[in-house]
Protein backbone atom coordinates (compact mmCIF):
# COMPACT_ATOMS: atom_id res chain seq x y z
CA UNK A 1 0.00 0.00 0.00
CA UNK A 2 1.35 3.45 -0.85
CA UNK A 3 0.34 6.90 0.30
CA UNK A 4 -0.88 9.51 -2.16
CA UNK A 5 -0.29 13.24 -2.00
CA UNK A 6 -3.90 13.88 -1.00
CA UNK A 7 -3.67 11.33 1.84
CA UNK A 8 -0.49 13.02 3.08
CA UNK A 9 -2.22 16.42 3.10
CA UNK A 10 -5.11 14.98 5.13
CA UNK A 11 -2.72 13.29 7.59
CA UNK A 12 -0.60 16.44 8.02
CA UNK A 13 -3.74 18.47 8.73
CA UNK A 14 -4.39 16.20 11.73
CA UNK A 15 -0.99 16.97 13.30
CA UNK A 16 -0.96 20.77 12.91
CA UNK A 17 0.51 21.06 16.40
CA UNK A 18 3.66 19.36 15.03
CA UNK A 19 3.79 20.40 11.37
CA UNK A 20 2.55 23.49 9.57
CA UNK A 21 1.88 24.20 5.94
CA UNK A 22 4.53 26.71 4.90
CA UNK A 23 3.89 27.51 1.26
CA UNK A 24 2.01 26.33 -1.82
CA UNK A 25 3.56 26.82 -5.23
CA UNK A 26 1.45 29.05 -7.47
CA UNK A 27 1.12 26.16 -9.95
CA UNK A 28 0.07 23.79 -7.13
CA UNK A 29 2.94 21.47 -8.08
CA UNK A 30 4.57 21.48 -4.63
CA UNK A 31 3.42 22.22 -1.10
CA UNK A 32 6.01 22.68 1.63
CA UNK A 33 5.70 22.05 5.33
CA UNK A 34 7.78 23.04 8.37
CA UNK A 35 8.25 20.75 11.31
CA UNK A 36 7.66 22.73 14.50
CA UNK A 37 10.88 21.80 16.26
CA UNK A 38 14.10 23.65 17.01
CA UNK A 39 15.63 22.82 13.59
CA UNK A 40 12.45 23.72 11.65
CA UNK A 41 13.12 21.03 9.05
CA UNK A 42 11.26 21.63 5.79
CA UNK A 43 9.91 19.14 3.29
CA UNK A 44 7.77 19.39 0.18
CA UNK A 45 5.79 17.12 -2.10
CA UNK A 46 3.28 17.18 -4.92
CA UNK A 47 -0.18 17.01 -3.30
CA UNK A 48 -1.65 15.56 -6.48
CA UNK A 49 0.41 12.35 -6.74
CA UNK A 50 -1.61 9.18 -7.00
CA UNK A 51 1.17 6.59 -7.17
CA UNK A 52 3.21 7.30 -4.04
CA UNK A 53 4.62 10.10 -1.95
CA UNK A 54 7.92 11.51 -3.18
CA UNK A 55 9.18 14.09 -0.73
CA UNK A 56 11.99 16.61 -1.04
CA UNK A 57 13.71 17.40 2.27
CA UNK A 58 16.27 19.92 3.43
CA UNK A 59 18.08 17.35 5.65
CA UNK A 60 19.34 13.86 4.96
CA UNK A 61 16.62 11.29 5.61
CA UNK A 62 17.34 8.66 8.26
CA UNK A 63 17.60 4.97 7.52
CA UNK A 64 14.07 3.86 8.36
CA UNK A 65 12.01 0.96 7.05
CA UNK A 66 9.73 2.38 4.37
CA UNK A 67 11.91 5.39 3.48
CA UNK A 68 13.16 4.41 0.05
CA UNK A 69 14.92 5.73 -3.03
CA UNK A 70 16.92 8.30 -1.07
CA UNK A 71 18.93 10.53 -3.36
CA UNK A 72 20.96 13.69 -2.81
CA UNK A 73 19.62 16.30 -5.25
CA UNK A 74 21.56 19.33 -4.03
CA UNK A 75 23.28 20.93 -7.02
CA UNK A 76 21.23 18.94 -9.54
CA UNK A 77 18.72 20.39 -11.95
CA UNK A 78 15.45 20.33 -9.98
CA UNK A 79 12.06 21.91 -10.48
CA UNK A 80 12.07 25.68 -10.04
CA UNK A 81 8.88 25.20 -8.01
CA UNK A 82 11.03 23.76 -5.22
CA UNK A 83 12.92 27.03 -4.96
CA UNK A 84 9.63 28.84 -4.51
CA UNK A 85 8.32 26.66 -1.66
CA UNK A 86 11.43 26.29 0.51
CA UNK A 87 12.43 29.25 2.68
CA UNK A 88 16.05 29.26 1.48
CA UNK A 89 19.44 29.31 3.16
CA UNK A 90 19.83 25.94 4.87
CA UNK A 91 16.24 25.15 3.98
CA UNK A 92 16.27 24.03 0.36
CA UNK A 93 15.59 20.76 -1.40
CA UNK A 94 18.76 18.77 -0.75
CA UNK A 95 17.36 15.21 -0.73
CA UNK A 96 14.47 13.31 -2.16
CA UNK A 97 12.95 10.07 -0.93
CA UNK A 98 9.77 8.08 -1.21
CA UNK A 99 7.66 6.92 1.70
CA UNK A 100 5.56 3.77 1.72
CA UNK A 101 2.65 4.85 3.91
CA UNK A 102 1.33 7.26 6.53
CA UNK A 103 3.12 5.48 9.39
CA UNK A 104 6.46 5.97 7.61
CA UNK A 105 5.72 9.67 7.09
CA UNK A 106 4.88 9.96 10.79
CA UNK A 107 8.14 8.18 11.72
CA UNK A 108 10.09 10.53 9.48
CA UNK A 109 8.52 13.57 11.15
CA UNK A 110 9.24 12.10 14.59
CA UNK A 111 12.89 11.61 13.63
CA UNK A 112 13.28 15.24 12.56
CA UNK A 113 11.51 16.43 15.72
CA UNK A 114 14.12 14.61 17.79
CA UNK A 115 17.05 16.52 16.28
Amino acid sequence: MSITGKEAVVFLSTIEDRVSLFKKDNTDKFWSYKIKSAKKTEFAFDPNTKTGLFIRIDREPPVLAGVENVERISGKDVSTALGRVFSGGLHKANYQASTKDVSVLESLISYYESL
